[in-house]
């Protein structure tokens, strides 16, 4: 991990104005109970949700600076230790349980053994390559907890996060219905904090009744600066570089810095040579390094590089290479020059490279829903390979058709 300060007990970095106007909420009880923390993966969701929790808590909140960190509320927060915030995500679902009581002891137990993981590394991702999900017994122990009146302090905050893995594989809405429940009639004592990367993905009904609150990417300059406070890098022109390619994302500046722009962007590379050779044997050359399960944390960052790889793609493609946020990487595989030089060159246009991106999206769509990153994978590459080539297969990504081939791996 990247040298820098601890997040769990700080303050989230660089959203100063966002965490001003929630401070001045909390001290004046204007905070909505229900609220659903959304923005693009690796802006901080979690840490400001837990940075919120700890002012709900904190002995000082009235003040309207947020939470003191010094109380012994703040403390116990800042190592989720504390009795009354309840931190819950996607897990894989435990095997073996002989009745729904004994289900619910065992995600209950595999929830306080990540909890432990997470003191030491509140960015530590322990289940990366399982299959994962709020299911029903996870919901139902929310719910138990939830009815429960404090223990220490005067509120409950429960923080649910990736809150749309509600919706199992199978595409059930019973763990969300079942949740449902909860946010319809909260206790007066609880606080229920959601995040999202994809609040869409959410059951409308859920949706309606939290509060959003979006959290913004920052600037380019802001994510440099971090970089260079927070994470070491001293040379200008790499935190900068960082920055750019992390797309206001902080904790995808993390990423970056701790890959050393090395791993996720040789696999990015592969699969955009493999959907550019447009060969079967390419596609699925690149498409077998993926098992047929347990390759999630290695195929995630591979499909963001390539998210990136494909804009900086697209500004070359449109005569906007001063856009690119790698404009060196994207020359090399856009190519340099003038439209009909591109064009001449074999270089793909920008309609070709903008079908690709829908694919990506698709993709990583599919890999948060557990579908099989080797099947994910060839599909995206069908399809990038298709879009590079003029073609259309009849079920470009975004459609009902691609969705409906995602859902069937």
């Amino acid at each position: 991990m990247a040298a820098g300060t601890p997040v769990s007990g700080g303050r989230p970095w660089g959203q100063e104005d966002l965490l001003g106007r929630l401070a001045g909420a909390v001290a004046g009880r204007r905070l909505p109970q229900s609220l659903l923390v959304h923005g693009p993966e690796g802006v901080g969701k979690r840490s400001l949700a837990l940075w919120l929790a700890r002012a709900l808590q904190c002995e000082a909140a009235e003040t309207g600076d947020g939470p003191c960190e010094a109380c012994r509320n703040c403390r116990m927060a800042a190592r989720l230790e504390h009795p009354d915030i309840h931190l819950h995500f996607p897990m894989p679902r435990p095997k073996r349980a002989a009745s729904r009581a004994k289900l619910r002891e065992a995600i209950e137990a595999q929830r306080h053994e990540r909890l432990a993981l997470l003191r030491e590394d509140l960015h530590a991702r322990p289940d990366a390559d399982a299959v994962t999900g709020l299911y029903v017994a996870a919901v139902e122990n929310i719910r138990d907890q939830a009815s429960r009146r404090p223990s220490m302090a005067g509120r409950s905050v429960f923080v649910i996060e990736d809150a749309e893995r509600m919706v199992p594989q199978s595409a059930s809405p019973e763990a969300a219905n079942a949740f449902l429940k909860l946010l319809e009639e909260p206790p007066p004592f609880a606080y229920i904090v959601l995040t999202s990367s994809r609040p869409d993905a959410l059951l409308p009904t859920i949706r309606s009744r939290a509060v959003p609150l979006r959290v913004a990417p920052l600037p380019t300059e802001r994510v440099a600066a971090y970089v260079a406070e927070h994470l070491g890098v001293r040379d200008d022109d790499r935190a900068r570089g960082v920055a750019r390619r992390a797309g206001g994302a902080v904790y995808r500046a993390r990423m970056l810095v701790d890959a050393e722009a090395g791993e996720s962007e040789a696999a990015a590379d592969g699969l955009l040579a493999a959907a550019l050779d447009g060969t079967p044997q390419a596609r699925y050359r690149a498409a077998s390094r993926y098992s047929a399960r347990g390759a999630r944390g290695e195929l995630e960052p591979a499909l963001e590089a390539l998210r990136i790889r494909l804009r900086d793609m697209l500004c070359v493609a449109a005569g906007a290479a001063d856009a690119a946020l790698d404009p060196d990487r994207a020359n090399t595989s856009g190519g340099a020059g003038s439209r009909d030089a591109r064009r001449a060159a074999g270089a793909p246009a920008e309609r070709a490279v903008l079908e690709a991106l829908g694919a990506v999206d698709a993709a990583v769509e599919g890999v948060g829903r557990n579908l099989n990153p080797q099947a994910t994978t060839a599909l995206l590459l069908e399809e990038m390979s298709a879009a590079f080539a003029g073609r259309s297969t009849g079920r470009t990504a975004g459609t009902p058709q691609f969705a409906g081939v995602l859902r069937s791996l």
